[in-house]
């Protein structure tokens, strides 16, 4: 890895790790206010909601020389919505901070995404570069997962959310002084004009075959992830877990992904990124349904690694599939990467609806078994479907 490479995943370290300090701490906090499982699927889906909503309009409107400004200016919201949190005691008010935190979260990750892609350097491998994005947000992640779960068991919710708003300084300030522009004045001069795109551009975009694929993963992927994340919380508080340990599991489950992803690099390399796409999906959801086989934390601890440790291989796949099969001149990068990360969210809204309505219906048990079972039926049913309409 280059020290360019090195010095543009830092700031998405800060960025997941104040944005993660909050969100895992959510559902037990929601829970707390007797609120009942399906309405908290359906709250948490709201962040994704405003995130979906941001993704389009700030991919079109991408340009590498204003990203950073405006990657700070939507940090620094996320950081305000975060501290927020503690303050939203009833669902009106927590519906309202929660989606102008996914709106904030949408246009930032959007944004980075498509400035880290832009700013790599002409001779960096793209296929590692791409392990070593997504591995870094796994690191973001796990952290941020483990410290809102240390804080909320030693000081409580509030505190929680206010050490989250505090971090998002941290990310800002890394982002300028880690990154100079004084360095890409010739990367700057070399830069193609764009041409405006819109809403038409967009739609067809998403025909075209390469990115439809990946779009169907990244949808699924997320959609897995999202559902068994906020239950898994919700789960172990069912069967006698602390807050902390709540932490330590997703804190393992997304250390997996930080250790694994930079590696998956070369297991993409040497098998192919469209048969681990498609493979990893229905193994990732046949590990979650042996979640309601164990009570106890280290055999839940090791079944929810091994779904992080899939989840980490097809996520490399699917990201290299983003850089290598969409060809630019077709879609540009920008709109690819928003395109990318809402089909990501609208997983992240299904996953805590339909999960909640699952929990709702049966039990918190049932969500990994009935729904995991249900979205590899229909990704294989999509998935097909999408292939039969190509060959016509």
């Amino acid at each position: 890895m280059k020290i360019s490479t090195l010095k543009l995943l830092v700031p998405i370290v800060a960025i997941t790790v104040q944005s993660n300090s909050a969100s895992t701490i959510i559902p037990p906090f929601l829970h707390d206010l007797h609120i009942p499982m399906a309405a908290i699927g359906t709250l948490i889906s709201l962040g994704p909601i405003l995130a979906l909503t941001s993704r389009l309009p700030v991919g079109m409107a991408y340009q590498r020389s204003r990203a950073r400004l405006l990657v700070s200016i939507g940090v620094l919201a996320m950081g305000i919505t975060n501290y927020l949190y503690g303050f939203a005691q009833n669902i009106l008010v927590f519906a309202i901070v929660h989606g102008l935190n996914g709106f904030a979260y949408g246009a930032v990750t959007t944004l980075y995404m498509a400035f880290y892609v832009d700013s790599l350097a002409p001779d960096e491998n793209r296929n590692h570069a791409m392990g070593y994005y997504v591995g870094t947000l796994a690191l973001g992640y796990s952290t941020g997962n483990f410290l809102g779960g240390l804080l909320a068991d030693h000081f409580g919710y509030r505190s929680t959310f206010q050490v989250a708003a505090l971090l998002s300084f941290v990310a800002v300030a890394l982002l300028w002084f880690l990154h100079r522009p004084g360095g890409q004045k010739s990367s700057r001069a070399n830069e193609k004009p764009k041409v405006k795109l819109t809403v038409k551009d967009s739609f067809k975009a998403l025909v075209e075959p390469e990115l439809a694929t990946v779009v169907i993963v990244a949808l699924f992927l997320n959609l897995l992830h999202q559902m068994s994340g906020v239950f898994i919380s919700l789960y172990g508080l069912a069967v006698g877990m602390t807050l902390t340990q709540i932490g330590v599991v997703r804190a393992a489950y997304a250390g997996c992904n930080a250790v694994t992803r930079p590696i998956s690099g070369h297991v993409v390399n040497k098998f192919g990124h469209r048969g681990l796409s498609y493979a990893g999906i229905p193994l990732q959801s046949a590990i979650l349904m042996l979640i309601p086989l164990f009570t106890g934390f280290g055999p839940i601890l090791v079944v929810y690694v091994l779904s992080g440790l899939m989840r980490a291989i097809v996520i490399v796949a699917n990201a290299v599939g983003l850089v290598q099969d969409v060809d630019e001149n077709k879609v540009q990068r920008g709109l690819a990467s928003g395109i990318y990360n809402a089909a990501g969210d609208l997983g992240n809204i299904l996953g805590p609806s339909i999960g909640g309505l699952i929990a709702q219906a049966t039990s918190i048990s049932g969500v990994f078994v009935i729904g995991s079972l249900g979205s590899t039926i229909l990704f294989l049913s999509v998935v097909w479907g999408v292939k039969l309409a190509q060959q016509r």
